[in-house]
């Protein structure tokens, strides 16, 4: 297959044969696809039934019933050779619905994390001896020498905003909208699109806004988050303090379940969906019996009343298995390599053989065996020159001030406080040289009058800086 594909791709190149050419490589690529995504879900669709037959009867009901869903299309798939718009479509709103709810719980986790900022700086563990003094210039001086103890600048990066993550928050409302416009301020002549998404993601980090279904898909969590708003985070008792805590860690727990469900899940609907959107289209000839196996797996474990039964006869198959899902994603790698060029390159031939459907499958299949689990698998991958000038980066400017205002009015100081420091832990680097970042750290510690919050920052900060 990979010699295939590298012959395929220098013949295109050269010119030849173009309309066979692209239809011959769309076939290899589906079945590299087709191969990966049925080896990976021979191995994994078990251990998915075994995770749902362990859930509460709640999550079980409704995690078995997209699975039911999930099982009829590959069933077809898989013994016919098919794929139709129903399955195709019935496993995309599948996929949707996974990515909605855990567009809730990262809105809920971007939360919990503000709030858990703040409780941990409220410790009254950290009151002590009032007329004990800590070091900051000393610290400070750790902590730079710490950032540039290294050479690699995306580490040295990645050093200062964990350490900004941590520090006390001294400054004025104004000052962090500044810093913020300077970083939108790079933008200006980029593509509209990466402003937008730098924009969504400040949105996201500081939760100005929610995904539908905020308040009504998780009731737990809802009704925690409600208790945490109203507290007066100035004013903590040691017991309401704990209280805090606990709201958070349950919040945590449950948060940290439903995940563990849904990455689990979209794995096996993105595998699905590959095999449905390429299965058609593949050359069986170019796989071998290990498919065959991967394949006989597959179609029992998803017939199966009883998996525990059906995989008693799966040992010896399995360890004929190992270590072909590895070899299938390495020919996958190299076939898939070539995809963006041909697209790109040989639009027109590929229209001509009116086959845009298959590639535009195959882009599809692309991004469902990329890292990103909840991708878009609508949005494209361009480079449309729209440019954003100064008129568009004002209008973004203003609305992201107009928005953190709003929260901001909404919150207290330490809230407040906390929504800045999450914010400006997931900027670029807003520095211009290594003095700026030693006065950073330096005025951050001493502008902070506030001994609980102070001596709380400084031990995670000691805590990054001795866990490295």
């Amino acid at each position: 297959m990979k010699n295939e594909s590298k012959k395929l791709t220098k013949e295109l190149k050269a010119g030849r044969n173009m309309r066979e050419n692209v239809r011959r490589y769309s076939e290899v690529l589906s079945s590299a696809f087709t191969n990966y995504a049925v080896v990976k879900l021979s191995l994994n669709f078990f251990t998915l039934m075994e995770m749902i037959d362990a859930l509460p009867d709640d999550r079980k009901e409704v995690t078995l019933g997209r699975v039911s869903d999930l099982k009829k299309a590959l069933n077809k798939a898989l013994t016919e050779g098919e794929a139709d718009e129903a399955d195709i479509k019935s496993v995309i709103d599948i996929r949707d619905a996974v990515t909605e709810k855990m567009k809730i719980l990262t809105a809920y986790t971007d939360v919990f994390s503000i709030y858990e900022y703040v409780a941990v700086r409220r410790d009254p563990e950290y009151d002590g001896d009032e007329d004990s003094q800590l070091d900051t210039a000393g610290i400070a001086e750790n902590m730079y020498n710490y950032v540039f103890q290294d050479d690699d600048k995306m580490l040295i990066n990645s050093k200062i905003q964990s350490l900004i993550s941590e520090l006390p928050v001294r400054m004025t409302k104004d000052r962090f909208f500044d810093i913020i416009n300077n970083t939108l301020n790079i933008y200006r002549g980029g593509e509209k699109e990466a402003v937008d998404d730098f924009t969504e993601m400040i949105k996201t980090a500081a939760v100005l806004s929610v995904p539908e279904g905020f308040d009504t898909e998780y009731p737990e969590l809802a009704e925690i988050y409600g208790r945490l708003k109203e507290n007066d985070f100035k004013t903590l008792t040691k017991a309401q303090h704990m209280a805090v805590i606990e709201d958070i860690e349950r919040a945590t727990d449950i948060i940290n379940a439903y995940v563990t469900d849904y990455l689990m899940l979209i794995e096996v609907v993105n595998d699905t969906l590959t095999i449905l959107l390429t299965l058609p289209n593949m050359d069986k000839s170019l796989l071998n019996d290990k498919y065959d196996i991967s394949v006989k797996i597959l179609v029992e474990t998803v017939n199966a009343e009883d998996i525990y039964k059906a995989a008693e006869g799966f040992d010896e198959l399995f360890v004929s298995l190992e270590g072909v899902q590895e070899d299938a994603y390495e020919t996958l790698a190299t076939v898939d390599s070539s995809l963006f060029d041909i697209c790109d390159s040989y639009n027109e031939a590929i229209a001509e053989e009116g086959i845009e459907d298959i590639y535009a499958a195959l882009n599809k299949a692309d991004k469902l065996t990329s890292t990103s689990l909840f991708i878009d698998l609508d949005r494209d991958i361009r480079v449309v020159n729209d440019a954003a000038d100064e008129s568009y980066i004002l209008e973004k400017k203003e609305e992201l001030e107009k928005a953190f205002r709003k929260r901001f009015d909404e919150t207290s100081v330490p809230v407040r406080r906390g929504i800045m420091a999450k914010v400006l832990a997931v900027l670029p680097v807003f520095f211009n040289n290594k003095e700026e970042i030693r006065e950073y750290f330096n005025y951050a510690l001493e502008k902070c009058a506030d001994k609980t919050e102070l001596s709380a920052s400084v031990d995670k900060i000691n805590e990054l800086i001795l866990g490295d």
